[in-house]
């Protein structure tokens, strides 16, 4: 179940001027800068540093993922999942931050569902689509990176980043970047994200 090709499914309702639109509001989701105009709360301040991190440019240019609406989708997901793991294991106002992080990457998703005209029960549909997708990686993510397995999570990541079935040539090497990763924004303490005290180049490969 992916987010971007289900929805793409859903366009034969609409005209090529209106799936013009959809495109460039959906790249635009991906794209650090978008946020603008009201000052973000301390979850969505958060979550905009995580969407920066994750459009790096060594992510898809040394590690081969596609820049495309799906391999963007799939980069964000794989960075919120590494802080949403970490802040679960903090005392109950990590982990409210932890919900809070999550509710402002699927607000944010539903917003631009409404700016290019989805319904609300069309939005709805979407954005459960989109969710059930997320806790999937995190789910597939957590349990590698827990296990310590360097091989799991080279599968985890060919599945849900590359979106492939047989092996990347990259996995591997990818697999070493993000048990880094993993491991450096788990050494940081739940009392530095409750206090906004972190930066987006933390969260980057």
């Amino acid at each position: 179940m992916t987010f971007p090709r289900y929805l793409w499914e859903q366009m034969n309702e609409v005209d090529e001027m209106a799936q013009a639109s959809f495109f460039k509001k959906i790249i635009s989701l991906f794209t650090p800068g978008r946020f603008q105009g009201t000052e973000p709360s301390q979850a969505e301040r958060l979550y905009y540093d995580i969407l920066a991190a994750s459009r790096q440019p060594v992510l898809f240019a040394e590690f081969d993922v596609e820049d495309s609406i799906d391999g963007r989708f799939d980069a964000l997901c794989l960075h919120v999942s590494l802080v949403m793991r970490h802040l679960a294991t903090g005392d109950e106002s990590a982990k409210m931050l932890s919900q809070g992080l999550f509710d402002a990457l699927f607000s944010d998703m539903d917003l631009t569902l409404r700016e290019m005209g989805v319904g609300d029960m069309g939005v709805g549909k979407r954005v459960k689509l989109m969710s059930e997708a997320y806790m999937g990686r995190l789910t597939s993510y957590d349990e590698a990176l827990t296990s310590g397995d360097k091989a799991q999570l080279a599968v985890a990541l060919r599945r849900n980043l590359y979106r492939q079935e047989e092996g990347h040539k990259h996995e591997v090497a990818l697999a070493e970047r993000v048990q880094g990763l993993a491991m450096r924004i788990s050494a940081m303490p739940h009392t530095d994200f409750l206090q906004q005290k972190w930066t987006s180049a933390q969260f980057t490969l």
